[in-house]
């Protein structure tokens, strides 16, 4: 069975979707969680509250993410996790019932977490310091109880095996996470592009309104594909709308475009070559696997020689080329290579993220 027809035999729940038009905050976790699928550089679409608040559809497999706010100081217990409502769903239950398929078997790597503002309590004690708690790993007592409770409520007969579910204690505000937000957002352009975005806030109002307008699409969809259209935020769509808004005013760019135009000052064709490579480095590398993985290797050659190094830029640049020469792929360009090691050696001089 295919993963879209495994989603499409889910169970899902448009109650949802329906009370937020009025809009509940707790949907905007799934932009955080986004903006690190973005760093990860994998293709994905989340979807917004169809089977669950949050879902990561990737090639390679399924998250879903229930969103609960606690308006108190309190720890979120395991009773809270396993307490049936009137129609006989806990939220744990309704969660876990999302990894069997239509013939009632638990598929491991589908991931299921609970996400909440609270720390969580197994019983024992409460996890305060944690981000992440894999419930295969709290208090045995707890687990006891959960895949009980749980086995009971979705009339299983195998008992339920916990893998790949999990608590996730979130830093960000769910009531007010707007503040928060603009915040992360800018913190992302800083350690992915390594500049500020271009207007912060109309950039954030783009992207939770894109949010909130799938979170509100009420209708049943009959195909995989109208789901994800209808009811998915893209990677494609999130790096077209970054790109918009940011803000490449990056100085070691000019610095290696400046060293370009002195070292070949006389040399017209190979000045011309190289500022042409610099361009396609600097267009290329943000969303350029084998660019960035290029870069790396460059960055940490550099940092392992670097008492040894030669004096000069150019004496550098001709060993540090040599060096990754044999890894580049046939369609980069050896100006490329060289134009690559250049902005790299700029962007030490600037102490770039990533490269201290």
């Amino acid at each position: 069975m295919s993963e879209a027809d495994f989603y499409m035999n889910l169970p899902f729940d448009l109650s949802g979707s329906r009370s937020k038009n009025r809009f509940r905050n707790e949907i905007l976790w799934g932009l955080k969680r986004m903006l690190e699928l973005y760093k990860e550089n994998d293709e994905f679409i989340v979807v917004f509250d169809y089977v669950c608040d949050v879902e990561v559809h990737k090639e390679d497999g399924l998250e879903f993410y229930q969103v609960k706010t606690q308006n108190n100081d309190g720890a979120y217990t395991v009773d809270k996790l396993i307490n049936k409502n009137k129609t006989g769903d806990s939220v744990f239950g309704k969660l876990y019932k999302l990894k069997f398929n239509i013939q009632g078997e638990e598929r491991d790597e589908i991931k299921v977490s609970l996400v909440s503002n609270a720390a969580f309590n197994d019983g024992k004690r409460t996890h305060n310091n944690v981000e992440i708690i894999d419930f295969n790993k709290v208090d045995t007592a707890a687990q006891s109880k959960i895949k009980k409770s749980v086995k009971e409520e979705l009339k299983l007969k195998e008992e339920i095996k916990l893998k790949n579910a999990s608590f996730i204690k979130t830093g960000m505000d769910l009531i007010n996470p707007h503040t928060t937000l603009v915040g992360e957002t800018a913190i992302f352009f800083q350690e992915t592009f390594n500049c500020e975005p271009k207007k912060i806030n109309a950039l954030y109002r783009l992207l939770s309104s894109e949010v909130t307008n799938k979170a509100s699409f009420e209708l049943k969809l009959p195909t995989y594909a109208e789901v994800l259209e209808k009811k998915g935020v893209s990677s494609s769509f999130l790096k077209d709308v970054l790109s918009k808004y940011t803000e490449y005013t990056d100085i070691a760019t000019i610095k290696a475009k400046d060293f370009i135009s002195k070292e070949y000052e006389s040399d017209f064709r190979m000045r011309l070559k190289l500022n042409r490579a610099l361009s396609q480095v600097v267009a290329n590398l943000h969303e350029g696997r084998q660019l960035q993985n290029m870069e790396k290797e460059i960055v940490n050659y550099i940092k392992e020689n670097l008492e040894s190094l030669p004096n000069t830029d150019m004496e550098i640049i001709e060993e540090v080329s040599k060096y990754v020469h044999g890894q580049k792929p046939i369609e980069i360009s050896n100006e490329e290579v060289e134009a690559l090691v250049l902005l790299v050696l700029r962007r030490f001089e600037e102490g770039y993220v990533g490269y201290e």
